[in-house]
């Protein structure tokens, strides 16, 4: 029998949304390497596994290649070996948990703009642009943190939700790349402190890569 096909996450260790569909793969048992990207200014396609949007993650499963997070982890859902009861986005029911998912999505987006921005750009971060992302992932995170537990209570029975592995992801990047305070949320410090017992998230801890040689 011939070798089967070797599935890539291309990604970065330091990289929230990389985190996820690493955290997915693991709980869902569908096996995957990890294949470093080190320099996020380049703008070549190809340092990309050839997403043109120039964006990370991508999965490489066989001939395919899968651009973005929750597009990816959909792909491994149905390639994952054994049946699994996921929440989906579309799967929730209430206003509160529906806006929640959409706080989390733009509290990781806002974390890219001004990392990338500031971090990596050199961009001023008394910019405008900046100030207003940093106020919109604490309101984001004020908001999430008073109503965190409620949400959780009220999804349905599952073996994962989307919202839960990438709140998750978002609270430990917040306090990995430290641009705003974690200490005044509590609750969400809680629950991530619960999710984090899990062998998906103890296995994929945030770092920096470094390249060989380096």
């Amino acid at each position: 029998m011939g070798r089967l096909p070797v599935s890539y996450i291309i990604g970065r260790s330091s990289s929230h949304f990389t985190r996820l569909v690493r955290v997915f793969a693991l709980e869902l048992g569908v096996v995957c390497e990890f294949a470093p990207v080190y320099d996020l200014s380049s703008l070549d396609a190809r340092d990309y596994a050839g997403n043109p949007a120039l964006k990370l993650p991508v999965l490489k499963m066989g001939d395919d290649v899968i651009f973005g997070a929750e597009n990816i982890c959909r792909v491994l859902a149905t390639a994952a070996p054994e049946h699994r009861r996921i929440t989906w986005p579309e799967d929730v029911r209430g206003v509160q948990a529906r806006n929640a998912q959409e706080l989390v999505w733009h509290a990781m987006q806002a974390q890219v703009q001004l990392g990338f921005g500031t971090q990596i750009a050199k961009l001023p971060a008394d910019s405008i642009y900046f100030v207003k992302a940093a106020t919109g992932l604490r309101n984001a995170l004020e908001w999430l943190d008073g109503r965190v537990g409620l949400i959780m209570d009220a999804l349905p029975p599952r073996d994962l939700s989307m919202l839960e592995a990438s709140l998750f992801c978002l609270i430990e990047h917040v306090a990995f790349r430290a641009m705003v305070s974690m200490r005044p949320y509590d609750h969400l410090a809680t629950f991530a402190r619960t999710f984090g017992k899990r062998t998906s998230a103890q296995q994929t801890p945030y770092m920096f890569d470094v390249p060989p040689g380096s």
